[in-house]
Parts: C-alpha cells; sequence; structure tokens
C-alpha cells in the first residue's frame, strides 16, 4: 500500500508532465499559426510576381460565420480543367464575374485579383 508521502510525489510528477505537456501544445499552436501566415504571404508574393488573370463567375455568395463576413465561392476554367476558390467581400453578387490571379503551373493556387491587389 501507497503512504500519502508517496501518493503525493506520483500527483506532483502527473502535473509536472501535464504542465509540460500544455507548453508543447501551445508551442506547437504558436509554430502552426507562423506557418500559415508565411505560407499565405509567400503564396501572394508568388501570385503577384507569376499569377496569370482569368475571368471567374460566382457560383454561390453565402454569409459565414457570426460577424456577418459575406464569401463567394468561384469557379474559373484554364485548359479545360475547372477550378475552385473564395473570396470574402460585402459587394459579391452570385452570378457575377470576378477577375481571379492563378499560378499556370498550378491553377489550384489561386486568389481573388482585388485580394492579390489590396494584400500589404
Amino acid at each position: 500500500m501507497l503512504k500519502k508521502t508517496d501518493k503525493k510525489l506520483i500527483k506532483n510528477e502527473f502535473s509536472f508532465f501535464n504542465k509540460i505537456k500544455s507548453h508543447y501544445l501551445w508551442i506547437l499552436l504558436i509554430l502552426f499559426l507562423v506557418y500559415v501566415s508565411i505560407r499565405n504571404n509567400n503564396n501572394i508574393s508568388i501570385l503577384q510576381k507569376n499569377g496569370k488573370q482569368v475571368t471567374g463567375y460566382l457560383y454561390e455568395v453565402k454569409g459565414v460565420g457570426s460577424k456577418g463576413t459575406i464569401r463567394g465561392f468561384y469557379k474559373f476554367e484554364v485548359n479545360n480543367n475547372y477550378y475552385e476558390g473564395f473570396y470574402d467581400s460585402d459587394e459579391l453578387v452570385k452570378y457575377d464575374s470576378i477577375e481571379i490571379i492563378y499560378l499556370p503551373e498550378n491553377p489550384e493556387t489561386n486568389q481573388a485579383k482585388k485580394f492579390v491587389e489590396d494584400y500589404d
């Protein structure tokens, strides 16, 4: 049978490991957010330098989230293949045309032209 002091030691060890796990989770979360931020900046930079323009159309426009964000989902065609993306703006109307910037070597990397132009 374990003594009271042994139980305390075991409890303290578990507490220590839980704290370490918690720190690792925070570090992983921060690293993930940095990665996503850098990747997005890199994609926009590549689109600004090497992107080609095409006209697409908004096939769906709807509110998303609790803050009233209006998101438009668009499609466009390159070499008889269709690609999709989305763009957030209050000025979007379903079935309107929208200018898209895409990478010729990978059209799945695309963004609305206005977003690429306005990106800081």
